[in-house]
């Protein structure tokens, strides 16, 4: 069973947790991104490679399973020889081997100082783990190992492998499969971290460098292109929005999904430039102080062009907009991870999340986005939805409100986790 289906069998034990922060507790904030692709998909892994009390207590909790794993690893080196498939399973996490750690994970938070305020005090605030927050604080750190357990497992089977992910059509490997170059990398990389000496490192060390390695080899660091957003494309929209009197709108912001090209000579399609006029139309109106364009570099695939990006750059050139009212999400890669972005800024950033929200696009999409098809395929992709539908202003716009819950990181989606 994908890990997706486990996860999202449990994300109604959040439910309760998100709502109390929906209504106003401990405002998240921007996360520390120092190692941009690595941060965003584990990031309770860059937490415990900056916490050496708490990874010296779960690293002596889980010794018995990191000497048996590097046994293999050392095994697989000398067997394998070359055999890209045989190379990278002993990098695999087996179910049975997630299931130890977390027990182990659960028994040191339960009777280790060091652990329980790292929960408290790192894990619980980066909100990164919101589905999973009223658990009991050990429950919150196995489920956050088994997310990422089960990421890096994603990242080694899709782009070392060829497993096909969640849409192929975007997502798959990059390289030749079959190409004599990329498998000598792959094994050359997988020795590497076979014999690396990781005796003071974390116990998930090599697994997450082999993740990381086959995803800069497949040249598919979608999801750390432009980090951090706030000192980058957003840093003038951000240190606005401090400024900024909310009394004076309807919206908080206006949101514009943006719409692929068909080629890779063409920045920005016909439908994305409709969008932005629809959503300079609104800002010029006074509907709301800001616009959050969301799209990423999807079609095709591994095209040179980001759609916010490129719409932000058309609402300036062509329709008056500033750049302080322009937040670009150059991340998403779905109509459901426009939305789910889009809600993370607002929440990250600091714009009053209880203020509704103005949706523009082309008639077809917003249709879309209202309908029940696209509500099961938020909770089926994502395991919630990141907003709630408030009503229809007209065939091109729609209202919603932000959910809390869109802040879950997802690395089974490591191009946009």
């Amino acid at each position: 069973m994908r890990f997706g289906q486990l996860w999202r069998a449990l994300a109604l034990y959040g439910m309760l947790s998100a709502a109390q922060f929906a209504a106003g507790q401990h405002q998240p904030g921007t996360l520390r991104i120092d190692h941009p692709v690595q941060d965003k998909n584990f990031y309770l892994f860059s937490l415990l490679e900056n916490d050496a009390a708490t990874r010296d207590v779960i690293d002596k909790e889980l010794n018995a399973i990191t000497t048996e794993r590097r046994n293999a690893l050392a095994s697989a080196r000398r067997i394998c020889k070359s055999d890209v498939a045989c190379a990278l399973k002993a990098f695999l996490w087996t179910d049975e081997e997630i299931y130890t750690v977390s027990l182990s994970l659960d028994h040191a938070a339960q009777t280790n100082p060091a652990v329980e305020r790292f929960i408290e005090r790192k894990l619980l605030p980066s909100r990164t783990y919101i589905l999973f927050e009223n658990l009991p604080r050990q429950a919150l750190l196995v489920r956050a190992w088994e997310i990422c357990a089960r990421g890096m497992n994603e990242a080694i089977s899709v782009y070392g492998e060829g497993l096909a992910p969640r849409y192929p059509a975007i997502d798959s490997i990059s390289a030749d499969l079959q190409s004599p170059d990329f498998q000598q990398r792959v094994l050359a990389l997988a020795a590497q971290y076979a014999q690396q000496d990781f005796t003071t490192a974390p116990f998930f060390e090599p697994s997450l460098r082999v993740a990381l390695a086959l995803l800069e080899l497949n040249h598919r660091d979608e999801a750390g292109r432009f980090e951090p957003l706030e000192s980058g494309p957003n840093r003038a929209a951000v240190e606005a929005i401090a400024a900024i009197d909310w009394h004076k709108y309807a919206y908080s912001a206006i949101v514009v999904p943006g719409a692929g090209g068909s080629d890779y000579i063409t920045p920005l399609s016909a439908a994305g430039h409709k969008r932005c006029a629809l959503a300079a139309d609104a800002y010029h109106m006074g509907k709301a102080p800001l616009l959050i364009v969301s799209g990423g570099y999807v079609h095709p695939s591994q095209t040179h062009f980001a759609e916010a990006t490129e719409m932000k750059r058309a609402l300036m050139a062509d329709f008056g907009v500033p750049e302080s009212a322009i937040l670009v999400d150059p991340h998403a890669r779905h109509t459901t991870t426009n939305l789910r972005n889009a809600a993370r800024e607002i929440f990250r950033y600091g714009i009053p999340a209880r203020k509704p929200v103005l949706v523009v696009s082309d008639a077809s999409q917003i249709r879309y986005i209202a309908s029940q098809d696209f509500a099961g395929r938020c909770l089926k992709e994502l395991g919630y939805m990141p907003y709630r539908l408030v009503r229809n202003e007209s065939d091109t716009a729609l209202v919603i409100e932000p959910s809390i819950e869109a802040l879950e990181q997802d690395p089974i989606d490591p191009l946009d986790p």
